[in-house]
């Protein structure tokens, strides 16, 4: 069955834009394609239609989803042929490492009829204008929300017997490690993060399921904040690269120092602390048990929940920004010619395929 997988490999945290685009393909890649353009310009649907087709002819797919707008492409991976394609623009902003050998630079820019688009200057620039006001504001909720949220953890852990978390920790580490590794020397990472979920203008989008679902073990970590989730997690990847294992890291996607699913590639297995675990089999590790539940001030994680959604509705804004760009820029951009790139870009990629 092919594989198709959704994540995201940016975020709007609480540390701001956070990017981990430098893990869509590694160095020894065949072929990186790097889209450069303008809003509305194409990029994404370009992508879409050649993974649809890549997909059809059985290979597996990865998406990369835009945290500005869920629905929208940043990426694209054809895993088997080692070949991405990306949109290389503001926020996420590639250039080609090795131009000419395997990174080729594609400016679709040169389908723009500037004319047209000189009739929307006045618009295309207040909406740029507006868009980095709505940004600034929301990355300003999600700091806010930090400092609440690290209130909550402080309070929480004077709650938790860490000295069971400990034990309990050092049990599971024995119990996954038994596990024999098998080797397939296909990665291309030894170690890679992504985000599997992200916050968006249309709130909180969840892949997190196209992730686990390829995987046969799966263990499951709930738990409180400040029960040590992200901080047991932290362990077995220490204790996965001391033994030289390929990981894949799925960071927390409002506070990117905290990791939420870890997969341990060489033994096909999963320790996630997202709640879809549950949907999945799985061995459940329950934190809560070593945690005084009357600790909890419940009034803080209300405050917190409150800015969260201050800084989405101010990502709604600088959605709505975003899209007076791409209806400014849409009338003025030759498609017909980013049609024939896209067709240029299959064909190059089914020579490699072949």
């Amino acid at each position: 069955m092919t594989e198709i997988r959704r994540m995201f490999l940016g975020g709007n945290t609480v540390d701001g834009f956070y990017a981990l685009h430098d893990n869509m393909i590694g160095l020894n890649r065949n072929r990186l394609f790097i889209l450069k353009g303008m809003p509305g310009g194409g990029k994404s649907s370009l992508m879409k239609k050649i993974a649809e087709y890549m997909t059809e002819e059985g290979f597996d797919i990865e998406y990369h989803h835009c945290p500005s707008d869920a629905e929208s492409i940043d990426s694209i991976l054809i895993k088997k042929l080692n070949i991405a394609i990306a949109d290389g623009t503001y926020p996420h902003i590639i250039d080609p490492t090795y131009p000419g050998l395997t990174d080729k630079l594609i400016d679709l820019g040169r389908f723009i009829d500037s004319t047209k688009l000189m009739e929307s200057k006045e618009e295309i620039m207040r909406a740029k204008k507006d868009n980095k006001i709505a940004y600034r504001k929301a990355f300003a909720y999600f700091k806010s929300a930090k400092t609440i949220y690290e209130e909550i953890v402080q309070n929480n852990r004077t709650g938790v017997d860490f000295s069971k978390v400990n034990y309990r920790t050092k049990q599971l580490i024995e119990d996954i490690f038994s596990k024999k590794a098998k080797y397939d020397g296909e990665e291309d990472f030894n170690e890679r993060h992504m985000f599997s979920n992200a916050n968006t203008p249309e709130g909180f989008v969840e892949y997190t399921e196209t992730i686990l679902k390829w995987i046969p073990t799966i263990y499951y970590i709930e738990g409180e904040i400040g029960t040590g989730k992200s901080t047991l997690i932290k362990r077995l990847i220490e204790e996965s690269k001391i033994r030289g294992y390929s990981i894949e890291i799925y960071h927390n996607s409002t506070f990117p120092e905290k990791i939420e699913t870890l997969i341990i590639k060489d033994i096909n297995t999963c320790i996630t602390s997202n709640k879809l675990g549950l949907d999945f089999p799985h061995n459940s590790i329950n934190l809560n048990e070593y945690f005084n539940e009357d600790v909890k001030d419940n009034s803080d994680y209300e405050t917190y929940d409150f800015l969260i959604e201050k800084a989405i509705l101010s990502l709604k804004a600088a959605r709505k920004n975003h899209e007076i760009l791409e209806k400014c820029y849409k009338p003025a951009v030759d498609y017909d010619g980013v049609n024939e790139v896209r067709e240029e870009i299959l064909e190059e990629i089914l020579t490699c395929a072949n």
